[in-house]
């Protein structure tokens, strides 16, 4: 048995919970700030191997932790794109909108070669880090690439996108099919530079109309998985989708992922019940309960979570990115609870 604990668990070779944190490299740790003023932009900023190789090892100064995730964005698939991706202080990212029927979706964009930063980034960090340290690379889920693709922005409730695939259902399905193939050539390309993991992010996943729920967030998903298998890569995959509600269940079984990550709202005893029992599972500790100070409830809501999936394969984690105003002592705190715990 070797010393990566995420990848021993995934093979059963351990019963011990490894701990890892969504968005652990940045913005609530101060010299994140420093690392991001040297560059004048974001996109640039992702496109700098060693700007990516210094936030990717950032946590592992504060932090005992079993993973570092490569620091990027989901949207620089829409970049490669040429969707004119930027990101504005205070707002967040805007991009120019696809108009449906109107736009012609980009077809064969060299993800490989746009991206080529990641990869490099990813070959120095397995370079440097310990084989302990598992590597995590990621990509956004085609779903939510399209949300930002169609609405330019961020939104409350992405009416554009869900009018789009009421009213042009044959073109979004072909964007979705053409982002399928350009997220697993995004994460093939991770794989192959030393990563140990894959993540899928499907932020927006409950946006999704019900009927449309395995169209839009399992068949995608699934391919990828069909597609990265028949390239020879084997590596586990973390499917990630955000307060999705009862189709967890469904996602669970259909999507073939090897880990589903569980938001903060999910009742891990629903869980434990429905969700397909082969599979590993992680999260669902509120991020929300990292920020008070000296609160009364972090430490039991932390024994509540290790207790609960006890007699389960359990990577702990929030249950979506930890938010600027977290307290790196109650990071710490957590993981000294986690390493402690005995089952």
């Amino acid at each position: 048995m070797n010393k990566n604990l995420i990848l021993n668990l995934f093979k059963g070779e351990t019963t011990r919970v490894p701990i890892w944190f969504l968005r652990q490299a940045g913005r609530h740790i101060p010299e994140y700030f420093e690392i991001r003023k040297k560059e004048e932009n974001f996109i640039k900023f992702c496109l700098s191997e060693n700007l990516i190789v210094q936030s990717t090892k950032l946590p592992l100064k504060y932090y005992d932790l079993d993973a570092a995730i490569i620091f990027s964005d989901i949207l620089m698939i829409p970049w490669a794109m040429e969707r004119k991706v930027r990101f504005c202080k205070n707002f967040g990212p805007m991009l120019e909108p696809l108009i449906p029927e109107e736009t012609e979706i980009v077809q064969k964009v060299p993800i490989g070669s746009k991206l080529e930063p990641l990869k490099n980034s990813i070959l120095i960090l397995r370079k440097d880090l310990p084989k302990s340290i598992s590597i995590i690379g990621f990509a956004g889920a085609p779903w939510t690439l399209a949300c930002y693709m169609i609405e330019g922005k961020g939104s409350k409730d992405f009416i554009n996108t869900r009018k789009a695939l009421w009213s042009s259902n044959k073109w979004f399905m072909k964007l979705l099919n053409t982002l399928v193939i350009y997220v697993a050539e995004k994460l093939e390309m991770q794989a192959k530079a030393g990563a140990d993991i894959l993540m899928l992010f499907d932020s927006w996943s409950h946006m999704i109309p019900n009927h449309f729920f395995k169209d839009c967030a399992i068949d995608p998903i699934s391919k990828i998985v069909a597609i990265l298998r028949s390239k020879k890569i084997f590596l586990p995959i973390i499917g990630f989708p955000f307060k999705s509600g009862s189709n967890i269940e469904k996602y669970s079984y259909e999507s073939n992922v090897d880990c589903i990550a569980l938001d903060w709202s999910v009742d891990l005893n629903w869980a434990k019940t429905y969700i397909n029992k082969e599979i590993v599972i992680q999260g669902n500790l509120d991020p929300a309960s990292l920020v008070p100070i000296n609160s009364k409830h972090l430490k039991n809501s932390v024994l509540s979570i290790l207790d609960l999936m006890s007699d389960k394969r359990f990577i702990f984690n929030v249950g979506h990115g930890l938010t600027p105003d977290t307290k790196i002592e109650n990071v710490r705190k957590v993981i000294d609870i986690v390493r402690n715990y005995k089952r």
